[in-house]
């Protein structure tokens, strides 16, 4: 005889003082205690509503071996009352009451709390979002507040994917084919196109850092004299240690995070990296003594004197990271160049398998299924840059001071809006507490550098904050972001 769980529980219930329920046979309820929907409770806890109400919120989460009792009967065990005392609980939505806790009458513990386990829970008005722990208990009121606000935020960046980038996907999926392969090719012709050089003239890899990498390597980069900004990432920093270069550490322009080309003139570097930071073009001079890499990876589309950045120097990188103006699906880069000789170079280090000579290469290869997602987003780097112009403006129109180019031939793309205060931190709390999720774009413990002899790095380091300027962004919303910016910063 296979007995079913319904009939199990009817004849526990018959032997033993445990009602049937909707949660475990070895859940003891006494009483008639209000309990909402979609709550759990372990088994061999208790739940003791008679003579007085207990309420238990909706979406609450109770473990195992948790007593919660209205009623106590010390004083009337010791001879100091006549009645067993009962008071009233209340549990709002979303508590969680960790094993081996107690919950006495008296207690009322808001919404979106947690008991720890082991506590005991005496009388008491615990507000939403508190943790309560131990014995004698403490109540931290708010302390999960800050944490659930941070979940809710508006982020501070998004990548914009939606059907067309899904169906890339899905149709290299269904072709069986997912390492590099046609895709891959596709993608670095129609970037090609992109720049207006021949096909073949780039290669996709892995990443941005990859791409900076194998931009270093192809230039001979191993015991060079290597510039590059303190006002960057660490992307940078890496790939010089790693191509096993000299870094030559060089300061921002006043009032601009873009490398001062001048400071070149009086520094003895035989390769420099050059980022386009925020999405605000970087010139290169023609006349040089030192090779350059064109770092756009904040700045695809951007343009000096009519022409798309990226091929002002030897080599130039992108990266198709998430948060970047267009992902090739979370990570991903590319190499490109005027220079065919350099770019088969590096395509042969890509190609690290199934070869006949011994040479060491590596896999930095992209595969088709981030390249056909690539492709997709690509077409609609347009799109993606006009709706960046229009949430920019608005920022604009509103009188925030905006980092923006100082010569009107550099046409930017607006990757960051960086708005310059006196208080960032301030700033960033405020519009935090409005939903809304700000930064510092690089704060001084990411400067490559850190020292008095570069101030402007500095300067920008501790006065400007990164406001949201994505494309799914709604005008409605960047407007109230505006508004509040200005009457903060």
């Amino acid at each position: 005889m296979n007995p079913t769980q319904e009939e199990f529980q009817g004849w526990f219930s018959r032997l033993t003082d445990f009602k049937q329920n909707r949660f475990h046979p070895l859940v003891w309820i006494n009483g008639e205690p209000e309990i909402g929907e979609n709550v759990y409770i372990g088994g061999l806890s208790e739940v003791n509503a008679k003579g007085a109400r207990v309420v238990i919120g909706d979406h609450s989460d109770i473990a195992s071996f948790v007593a919660i009792n209205c009623a106590d009967s010390h004083r009337k065990c010791i001879g100091l009352s006549d009645n067993v005392e009962c008071r009233d609980i209340t549990i709002e939505d979303h508590v969680f009451i960790g094993s081996h806790s107690v919950i006495k009458g008296g207690a009322h513990i808001g919404h979106h709390s947690v008991v720890a386990a082991g506590t005991i829970v005496d009388p008491c008005e615990a507000p939403p979002y508190s943790l309560i722990i131990g014995n004698p208990m403490v109540v931290k009121p708010g302390y999960y507040l800050p944490k659930l606000k941070e979940k809710s935020l508006i982020p501070h960046n998004l990548p914009t994917l939606g059907s067309e980038e899904q169906a890339a996907a899905i149709r290299v999926l269904q072709s069986n084919w997912v390492a590099q392969g046609s895709e891959v090719e596709a993608f670095e012709n129609e970037l090609c196109r992109f720049f207006n050089i021949p096909d073949g003239h780039a290669v996709a890899v892995s990443s941005g850092s990859a791409a900076l990498y194998l931009a270093l390597w192809a230039l001979d980069g191993k015991k060079k004299r290597i510039g590059l900004p303190v006002y960057s990432c660490a992307a940078l920093r890496n790939a010089v240690g790693m191509v096993d270069g000299t870094p030559v550490y060089l300061d921002c322009g006043e009032g601009s995070p873009n490398i001062n080309i001048k400071d070149t003139d009086n520094t003895e570097i035989d390769i420099l990296i050059a980022p386009s930071m925020f999405g605000i073009p970087v010139c290169v001079p023609e006349t040089r003594n030192f090779k350059v890499i064109e770092d756009i990876a904040q700045s695809l589309g951007a343009m000096v004197s009519g022409e798309r950045i990226g091929l002002q120097g030897e080599v130039g990188i992108c990266s198709f990271y998430a948060t970047k103006l267009i992902t090739t699906g979370g990570q991903g880069g590319a190499v490109i160049s005027k220079n065919k000789a350099l770019i088969d170079k590096i395509r042969d280090y890509r190609e690290f398998d199934c070869r006949d000579d011994s040479k060491l290469r590596f896999n930095f290869q992209m595969t088709d299924v981030q390249a056909a997602i690539g492709r997709v987003q690509l077409k609609r780097l347009p799109e993606f840059l006009k709706k960046r112009e229009q949430l920019f403006q608005i920022y604009s129109t509103a009188g925030l001071e905006l980092l923006k180019p100082s010569t009107p031939s550099h046409i930017p793309v607006r990757y960051r809006a960086v708005v310059r205060c006196s208080d960032p931190m301030a700033l960033i709390k405020i519009l935090c507490e409005n939903g809304i999720r700000a930064i510092i774009p690089v704060e001084e413990r990411e400067l490559l550098e850190v020292s008095i002899q570069y101030p402007h790095s500095l300067a920008l380091a501790h006065k400007t904050v990164s406001l949201p300027v994505y494309p799914s962004l709604q005008k409605e919303v960047v407007e109230r972001i505006a508004r509040i910016a200005k009457e903060y910063s």
